[in-house]
């Protein structure tokens, strides 16, 4: 790769191009809705069980919790070697991970499949291609961002179709191998048209005042870790990811417990969250450019509170409420996934941002454990309204922290003033 300065500033575009693309396949990991229902249907007919796609649920959970430690292992390699091998591997790791689903033969196998392969590969892909954009975008880190993290939301709207498609004319196992060989050579292909960025590449905008940190200083994790901005920004993630993978997780079949669609309008309700998903990731990572990251995400959680009122009004008669509420809650939780990688970079710096921001991942780690279960807890009880009126709790005390931030934040820039 070339390291001068006017032909990067050039093919940035192209590598961000690159980034969206795989991103974009990589997506498929927040569908898993569409493939629960036809995975419990295809058990249930093999072993006599009776399993519904809520107790599939927790497979997503593992995934999406596993995602943000892999983001940590990829984000230190990303740092010292660029996005081609890491990548390279994530792609590999999907698509091992969709072969053994379609070898399953019981929801043991979906464990290890979706589980543990498809959600390791891409923890190691978004890693690399979230905060290589950043890195290449110091002028711009809100778009960069917003937009990478939104081709996630993109896959996610569209994928359903094809694999609704795939799993009709050829069945769940046979989908899942040809989808996964897919993602994989693509990814993979895809990654020959990435580059790492050199770290002294913001230097570059050195007349612009976006480009350098917001607070002025580098820091690695562990002193991320120990600065007391921290524990609310860390919170605040946790709520926003928690309210979000907690519907993902499960849209399809809440879609059809609660108002009682068919299994082919529940799954448009996976393409309605996505959508919003992404509209929440490219709307906020733009907007944050302008008003600020955690005043738009304080924004958001109101936003979402709303939307959980509007789940809690939803019945069969009433549809759009629930299409509503759900539209909000896609926003708040994308606008969250496209809005951090520029907040941990604004706070903490550019060169260990692929580090820093899978650490602070690890709040959405805790969002998709406690995400599905909560669910599952909810609808144990016979009724999703315990779930909702705690995700409205979150919503509240994520606003909390936002403010602790707020006051934080100007005391520093106080004393900073007097100094």
């Amino acid at each position: 790769m070339s390291n001068n300065p006017v032909q990067l500033k050039n093919k940035r575009w192209i590598y961000l191009l690159s980034f969206c693309l795989i991103n974009f396949i990589s997506g498929a990991l927040y569908i898993w809705s569409v493939f629960a229902a036809p995975f419990a249907s295809y058990f249930n007919q093999l072993n006599g069980t009776e399993l519904t796609s809520s107790d599939l649920s927790s497979v997503f959970g593992l995934a999406a919790g596993l995602t943000p430690f892999l983001m940590l292992a990829g984000g230190y390699i990303n740092d010292r070697m660029g996005p081609k091998l890491v990548v390279a591997l994530g792609g590999l790791a999907i698509g091992v991970g969709y072969l053994i689903c379609g070898y399953a033969d019981s929801p043991s196998l979906l464990y290890i499949g979706y589980g543990f392969f498809v959600g390791v590969g891409t923890g190691m892909v978004n890693g690399c291609t979230i905060n290589s954009a950043v890195k290449f975008f110091p002028d711009r880190r809100g778009f960069a961002g917003g937009l990478v993290t939104a081709s996630l939301g993109i896959g996610a709207a569209a994928l359903p179709f094809l694999v609704n498609a795939l799993v009709v004319s050829i069945g769940i196992s046979d989908a899942c191998i040809i989808f996964g060989l897919g993602s994989a050579i693509l990814i993979c292909l895809l990654t020959l048209f990435t580059a790492k960025c050199p770290d002294d590449f913001a230097n570059e905008f050195c007349d612009s005042p976006k480009a350098a940190s917001v607070s002025g200083i580098e820091t690695n994790w562990i002193g991320m870790i120990k600065s007391t901005l921290f524990i609310p920004l860390f919170v605040l993630f946790v709520t926003g990811s928690t309210m979000g993978l907690m519907l993902i997780s499960s849209i399809s079949g809440i879609a059809n417990h609660q108002i009682g669609l068919g299994m082919t309008a529940s799954a448009m309700a996976v393409s309605v969250i996505s959508i919003a998903n992404t509209l929440g990731r490219f709307i906020s990572g733009t907007a944050s450019d302008k008003f600020g990251r955690v005043p738009t995400l304080m924004f958001m959680l109101l936003l979402a509170i709303a939307g959980f009122v509007l789940l809690l009004w939803a019945s069969p008669t009433s549809a759009w409420l629930f299409f509503t509420g759900t539209i909000f809650v896609g926003i708040c939780y994308g606008s969250f996934i496209g809005t951090y990688p520029s907040l941990v970079a604004d706070e903490y710096g550019n060169k260990n941002n692929s580090v820093n921001f899978s650490v602070m991942m690890l709040g959405y780690s805790i969002g998709g454990f406690g995400g599905p279960q909560l669910l599952k807890w909810a609808q144990q009880a016979g009724s999703y309204d315990r779930a909702y009126l705690i995700c409205i709790t979150a919503a509240a005390l994520g606003i909390i922290c936002g403010v602790i931030y707020l006051l934080i934040k100007k005391h520093q820039l106080s004393a900073a003033s007097f100094s």
